[in-house]
């Protein structure tokens, strides 16, 4: 299923919604996507592989890496460990495949921002929005993630306010249900987008 030019496809929305979940399923399921590994300055969790889940970088390689002008976008998260998107990861990879990526808001801006300068990412941005059925909905998901204090919850629930605010601006909203009824959503959505942009 490919598209073109090939896009490169960005999922946002607050934490919890289901976009890792959406990431995952779409390369498992849809031929010719592949997953934008991102950078972060924390440390890798068990089973995690640099290269494959994310690229791990030290503060002072993520410096120099910021030095050097080689991030398309990045950000601090929860006030702590650093992520961003390496351009090498999306502009090497662009022209040959399809890519997908999980992204804060924030970094969508950015995105967009570095498209309107480089021609590459031109005419290949769609961006998808995954919204929670409720902010009650949302709190739960958080609670059950695991362990989180109420202070931590709250910042966490301000954030996600500050994120629904922007969803009108993405090309397509999917109001979050069941992990099926989502990729359903996005399925429908992608071929959209194909439309959009003219399949070969």
């Amino acid at each position: 299923m490919a598209a073109t030019p090939d896009p490169l496809l960005m999922f946002a929305g607050p934490g919890g919604v289901g976009k890792s979940t959406l990431c995952d399923r779409l390369v498992r399921e849809v031929p010719g996507f592949e997953r934008v590994v991102t950078a972060t300055t924390r440390s890798p969790r068990p089973n995690e592989l640099h290269g494959r889940d994310y690229h791990f970088l030290s503060e002072p390689d993520f410096d120099r890496r910021l030095a050097a002008g080689d991030f398309l976008e990045w950000a601090r998260i929860h006030q702590k460990q650093r992520s961003g998107v390496l351009k090498s990861t999306v502009l090497e990879r662009l022209p040959h495949t399809n890519l997908v990526m999980n992204i804060d808001v924030q970094g969508v801006r950015s995105v967009r921002a570095a498209a309107q300068a480089d021609a590459r990412l031109q005419g290949r941005l769609v961006t998808m929005f995954v919204a929670p059925d409720s902010m009650e909905v949302l709190r739960e998901r958080m609670l059950g993630r695991g362990a989180i204090n109420p202070e931590e919850l709250e910042r966490r629930m301000l954030s996600a306010e500050a994120e629904m605010a922007e969803r009108n601006s993405y090309d397509y909203v999917i109001h979050s249900g069941s992990k099926e009824q989502d990729f359903r959503a996005l399925l429908d959505f992608w071929a959209q987008a194909q439309r959009k942009l003219g399949v070969s």
